[in-house]
């Protein structure tokens, strides 16, 4: 049984009165008694035909339990269950609204056009969000409508905000470009390799060249004269050094999100903070408030979040993991500032220093990329025939 009352009832001979309430037929769930007072479980209808007895013992209810607890709180904080009713209305009403349409695009009339056409599809501050579903009906609409504006979009919802991006269609003019150029060394290095289809190679496989040397002129010459000036066509690879600094903490946490999400109503009263119709909570999490309600005079907050589960643990490296932790790192960073096409030859760790509680490595990185530049050829008077 989980609706019922908790009475005393406190008089002369307490036996005598439970006894009674057995004749009545009286359902007692539980009862604790002593010598001048009785503590006893009802339900609704024990209750009743306790109070209509005509008794000089002195009857409390003193506890209450399941549906009657919930409806006695209910009862003593209405107003307060009421507003708090009243907000979270409120909260969902305003979580569904959108108050700020951002579109990200360097061109103001691109960003003044979009906005136009996304009001005409009812997407606009101050109006009620649309599903996943309805966004990409839309984008699809206006892609198809202005082909010939756009040549990609996309609709983010971040809380009560849209971000739109948008890419332009560029059509691009095919010109056959004939100046005369030469492919110049854009860094210092050794050539590796070297693939040209126009223009007069002036350097060989294993030579060094200085940032700036000319690879493949775009002069035809015969001995010392210039016959011609052609348009250099070509790739020119070679090994080139690079350092890169690494530090890694021996001890640190590693966080993994589970793809674990959901929506929760939030309420914090100074520091304490309740999650409301919560079945299940995230041991460990990450929350992004998406909509809140607080005022600066009264230290309460009523908010919608939205909880990320997240799984964190303590990892700890040994020497030899970090330096090949280390290692990954490094590569990864190198990529970055080069690109992915390059060819890795050769590595080796210059420097490992060891101090407070993390290593700090220098790694030196021998790589294949593709040094070519242009210039434009220089003006020469060729010889004219006689």
């Amino acid at each position: 049984m989980y609706n019922y009352y908790e009475i005393k009832v406190t008089g002369k001979d307490i036996h005598r009165f439970i006894k009674n309430l057995y004749r009545m037929k009286i359902q007692l769930y539980k009862i604790n008694w002593n010598s001048s007072s009785a503590i006893l479980w009802v339900d609704l209808e024990g209750l009743k035909k306790i109070k209509e007895i005509k008794t000089i013992y002195e009857i409390e209810i003193i506890g209450y339990h399941g549906l009657f607890k919930l409806e006695y709180y209910l009862k003593k904080y209405y107003l307060f269950c009421m507003s708090m009713g009243l907000g979270i209305l409120l909260i969902l009403f305003l979580s569904h609204l959108i108050f700020d349409v951002r579109v990200v695009h360097v061109k103001k009339e691109i960003r003044d056009f979009l906005k136009e056409e996304l009001k005409k599809e009812g997407i606009q501050p101050l109006h009620f969000q649309k599903s996943f579903q309805k966004q990409e009906e839309i984008v699809a609409k206006i892609i198809s409508n202005y082909r010939d504006k756009i040549e990609w979009m996309e609709i983010e919802r971040i809380g009560t905000k849209y971000i739109v991006k948008v890419e332009e269609r560029k059509y691009s003019q095919e010109k056959e470009e004939t100046e005369a150029r030469d492919i110049i060394a854009k860094k210092d290095g050794r050539i590796l390799q070297i693939e040209a289809s126009s223009g007069t190679i002036l350097v060989a496989k294993d030579q060094y060249v200085k940032k700036g040397d000319i690879l493949i002129s775009g002069q035809i010459k015969n001995k010392d004269t210039v016959m011609a000036k052609v348009r250099s066509n070509g790739r020119v690879y070679a090994s080139t050094w690079y350092t890169v600094n690494v530090s890694l903490p021996y001890h640190y946490e590693e966080e993994t999100k589970t793809g674990n999400k959901k929506k929760s109503l939030s309420v914090r009263f100074f520091s304490n903070q309740w999650n409301l119709f919560e079945l299940h909570s995230y041991q460990q999490k990450k929350v992004t408030p998406l909509f809140q309600i607080k005022n600066s005079l009264l230290p309460l907050s009523i908010s919608w979040n939205e909880e990320e589960e997240v799984v964190r643990r303590e990892k700890v490296y040994t020497k030899d993991l970090a330096l090949f932790e280390a290692s990954s790192l490094a590569r990864e960073k190198l990529q970055n500032m080069l690109g992915n096409d390059i060819e890795i030859l050769y590595e080796k760790s210059l420097k490992i220093t060891e101090e407070n509680s993390k290593i700090d490595i220098v790694v030196f990185f021998t790589v294949k990329e593709d040094i070519t530049a242009y210039q434009k050829t220089p003006e020469e008077n060729m010889d004219e025939e006689s």
